[in-house]
């Protein structure tokens, strides 16, 4: 448990820095949401002229922003890649940090295995990446009360919190995994990214083709989608396959984890 505690206190300046992020993204894209709606009719014919790609690309298909339901479905787009980097970051460092800041002979020598003081160190950033998603949810609520809109969204966010959470745990969980197999750190984390980067661009194009089929297997971007978080109608097979993807790849993290040459950078 003190090694948890550690492990809180260390990635606590870092949480409050990327939740200042997402408390401007909410607040600035929230408050914006009105000005959409006043011009719904304009918005709506703009976005229609665009070519199919620059939709795709700012996460806008399928999505009617002249309504609040809409826009905050397409806000919740660019919050989800927000997430996504993050829960890399969480996973990446979680596995690496005593390989990069030349710490790991004081911790790995402890009586403890190594599996134990992994879990304890992935258990903490779960903590941050929980409290990303929960302070979505709060961070809505308010910036939505200071508009005084009609009608209770409360439920569209509480779902859009959820698909945070979910999606962040795959891209935590790989970036672990990345991290344990990669022999040098930092190529650990460029893997992790770079699984962000790859996925977003076949969430666009899964939005660009009329009918993507299996694509929507690979890129959790579009696990959860707009119609259907707004509609109340969430895939129970895509939450249970982001609980199997990240079981995996919590499972390879820990077997690689153990065999790794932690003296690597």
């Amino acid at each position: 448990m003190n090694l948890f505690r550690k492990e809180i206190k260390f990635g606590l300046k870092s949480f409050l820095l990327w939740t200042l992020g997402l408390f401007m993204f909410v607040f600035a894209g929230i408050v914006k949401s009105s000005a959409a709606m006043a011009d719904g009719q304009f918005m709506t014919e703009l976005i229609n002229k665009f070519p199919r790609i620059v939709v795709a690309v700012m996460g806008m298909a399928n999505a009617d922003i002249s309504k609040f339901a809409g826009f905050y479905a397409v806000l919740m787009q660019y919050i989800l890649v927000l997430t996504a980097v993050f829960a890399a970051h969480l996973g990446s460092r979680a596995v690496s940090r005593e390989s990069v800041d030349k710490t790991y002979e004081f911790l790995f020598t402890k009586p403890r295995s190594r599996s134990f003081i992994l879990a304890r160190k992935l258990l903490a950033s779960l903590v941050f990446l929980t409290a990303f998603a929960c302070l979505n949810l709060v961070f809505s609520l308010l910036a939505v009360k200071q508009l005084g809109l009609e009608g209770d969204y409360t439920a569209l966010y509480v779902r859009f919190s959820f698909a945070l959470w979910f999606v962040g745990l795959v891209f935590f969980s790989l970036a672990a995994m990345f991290a344990a197999i990669f022999r040098v750190a930092e190529q650990g984390a460029r893997a992790g990214n770079l699984a962000v980067m790859i996925t977003y661009a076949a969430a666009v194009v899964y939005d660009l083709l009329e009918k993507p089929g299996v694509l929507r297997l690979f890129t959790p971007f579009r696990f959860f989608l707009n119609t259907e978080m707004i509609d109340g109608t969430v895939s129970v097979f895509f939450l249970l396959f982001c609980v199997a993807l990240s079981a995996v790849s919590l499972f390879v993290t820990f077997r690689r984890f153990e065999r790794r040459d932690l003296g690597a950078v």
